[in-house]
This record gives structure tokens, sequence and C-alpha cells, in this order.
């Protein structure tokens, strides 16, 4: 039999298949050949219920744990948390990293719409989608749900940023657990514990655990490569290994210069590059 893994507990896999969620567990010899994720394409046996293969993957993140995503969902909240500019464009560059398309969409719109059209511009100039919603008044649900039909996408993003309650709005019947913002601690509790698939019109959205930071592990030259809005300018560097800082017929300088850059990504650059391991 063929399915799909859409969770893991412990030892145990929910595999779906035909309509149907089976239990199952790993073949010994397969344990010692490397992980299953969530998202995984497997063969399993239709008696016992045990994982015998993989299939090849083509796309894997390690942080949430999930195969073969077709995008990353980034969900950032206008208040309770507040936008992050810098969190968005770590993700984003992490998006860029394992090279998977990422778009962003900002939550809680009732809350305070007073910042939106200066994010919207910017990522605009870096060509990167904006989706506008509140899961109170419903704004932004229906692009979004043209946005997964037919994908599997992941949703990612800080604790309380409204993950599981963009789901409910998409689809009352998730019935996925939201969780409180702390405004003492100045971050959401968490109430996601696992990745899970969820499917979704010829495809799947995966609710995951939030997080309030993300270590990318990259170095200086990944960082400087992968940034969003320098992918391609960066191969037109005098520098093959420019850093952008103050070399040589630097384009990605010419481009803030210039305003196509805007000058926020920069600085965020300047500052995500501080964390970035020596290359």
């Amino acid at each position: 039999m063929v399915g799909t893994v859409i969770s893991k507990k412990y030892s145990t896999y929910s595999i779906l298949s035909d309509g149907v969620i089976y239990n199952a567990s790993i073949r010994g010899t397969l344990k010692f050949k490397g992980h299953v994720y969530v998202g995984d394409e497997v063969s399993f046996t239709d008696s016992n219920y045990i994982i015998e293969s993989v299939f090849p993957r083509h796309s894997l993140l390690k942080r949430p744990e999930i195969s073969n995503v077709d995008q990353i969902v980034l969900v950032f909240s206008l208040v309770e948390p507040d936008f992050s500019y810098f969190l968005a464009f770590k993700y984003l560059t992490y998006a860029n990293y394992n090279e998977i398309p990422a778009v962003i969409v900002l939550s809680k719109s009732d809350k305070d719409d007073k910042q939106v059209g200066e994010i919207e511009e910017i990522f605009n100039k870096l060509n990167i989608p904006i989706y506008v919603t509140s899961s109170k008044t419903s704004e932004g649900i229906e692009e979004v749900k043209e946005l997964l039909k037919g994908k599997k996408s992941v949703l990612v993003g800080q604790s309380g940023v409204g993950k599981s309650s963009l789901l409910n709005a998409i689809n009352f019947n998730y019935d996925r657990e939201v969780g409180e913002y702390s405004e003492a601690l100045g971050r959401g509790k968490h109430k996601t514990k696992e990745v899970v698939l969820l499917p979704f019109i010829d495809g799947y959205i995966a609710d995951t655990p939030g997080f309030s930071s993300l270590d990318l592990n990259l170095s200086k030259l990944e960082i400087a490569h992968y940034f969003p809005g320098f992918e391609k300018l960066y191969l037109s560097c005098f520098y093959s290994n420019c850093l952008h800082q103050k070399e040589k017929d630097c384009k990605i300088l010419l481009a803030v210069k210039e305003g196509n850059i805007p000058s926020i990504a920069y600085e965020n650059y300047l500052k995500l590059l501080s964390e970035g391991d020596k290359y």
C-alpha cells in the first residue's frame, strides 16, 4: 500500500491512503537508513501496517520537520506579537536556502491595519507575495484558500500569530486549538504540539508548532546569496564572495542606493549577516 505520512507521535506514523488513515510503525531495517518525515510518501504493508520504504523527496525542511513541501506560508501578526521585519527576512532567507517558494500572510488586520501599506510596499518591491487577513472579519481568507489549492503548504510562524485561527477560518472542521498571547511574556502560548498535515482541495496544509527563534546555521556567504532580493543580483557582483558591505562594484549596494532594494531590507541583512558563521 502507498500513502502520505500526515502526522507522527512517538514511534507511530499516521498515513493517509485512499481516504483512510492507518497507524503504522517502521520496519527495523528502515530505522537505520534515515528519518521518516511528515509529508513523506511511503509504502507500507496492508496486514500489520509496517512502513517498508520512503519515496524520493523533492524538498525537505529540518525545522519544522516536513518533506515534499511546495510552498512556505509565513504567518506574521500585525500585533500581539508585533510584526518583525527581522524575523520576516530571516524566514525568507531560510526558505530561499531550501529552494522553496514563500509568501507572507499578515494576520489580525482587524486589530491594526495601519502598517499594512508600508509592509506591502517593501515586500512587493522584492517580489514577495503578501496576503492580508483577519480570522474575525474573514478579510483575505478566500484569497488564501486560492493560494493553498492543489499544493502542499506549510504554515510557519511564531507562537500566537494566529496560524490555528487562520486554519479554522479556512475550514471550521479543522477545529485547531487556538493559543493565547501573553503580554507579560511578549509571546504566544504553544497549542500546536506537532506537525500535522490537513487535507485541503487536492493538497495539504501543514500546521506546525510556533517558535520564537530560528537558527539559520548559514555561513555569511550563504546569507549574502539567499537573502530575499539578492538571489540574482549577487551573481553580477565584481567579487564572487561579495558580502555586500564595502566591496568594489557590488550590485546589491547599487540596488540599495537606487532604491530597488528597500533600505530596511539592507539594514536587516547586515543584522542577519552579523549572526552568520564564518565562511
